[in-house]
């Protein structure tokens, strides 16, 4: 740690939990950082797999009648996501239309944060179908501490 400036062992100590949060966010400073750096790294959007694990079948977009929810979902697989997040992670969103919030599984939030225009729409459980995302999308996350986050996909 000899080579680090005072702000680096601060932002270190802070996320490692040994100090409280800085008024002037050092840990919000770092994560930022580690998007920035993120999004240098290419996505390869040809290494997916199914959500849980497995590969791609064909029928992955068939709809479950009793769900409503496709019988698999595609996403990044690990060794993908962990070249790092562009955004965020977050695992919940509001649907603008009727307002109800939808959580989704770890490896669909990771590849949102490694790749937010991954997917095209995503599935709202209260009105049991798929919307569109992104800027023109009918979701928002919904942010941890309880606000409303930016549109879902942007």
């Amino acid at each position: 740690m000899n080579n680090l400036t005072k702000f680096e062992i601060q932002i270190l100590r802070e996320v490692a939990g040994e100090l409280p949060p800085t008024p002037w966010g050092a840990a919000d400073h770092l994560e930022e950082v580690r998007r920035t750096e993120a999004a240098k790294v290419p996505v390869d959007r040809s290494a997916r797999q199914l959500s849980g694990g497995g590969p791609v079948t064909e029928d992955h977009r068939e709809i479950k009648p009793e769900s409503g929810q496709q019988k698999g979902y595609i996403v990044l697989t690990p060794a993908e996501r962990a070249k790092g997040f562009t955004r965020p992670y977050r695992d919940a969103y509001r649907h603008l239309k009727c307002g109800k919030i939808t959580t989704m599984s770890r490896d669909i939030a990771e590849t949102y944060a490694r790749d937010p225009g991954f997917y095209s729409g995503t599935f709202c459980t209260t009105c049991r179908a798929h919307f569109p995302v992104g800027e023109n999308g009918e979701f928002t996350w919904y942010e941890m501490d309880g606000r409303e986050g930016p549109k879902v996909g942007t």
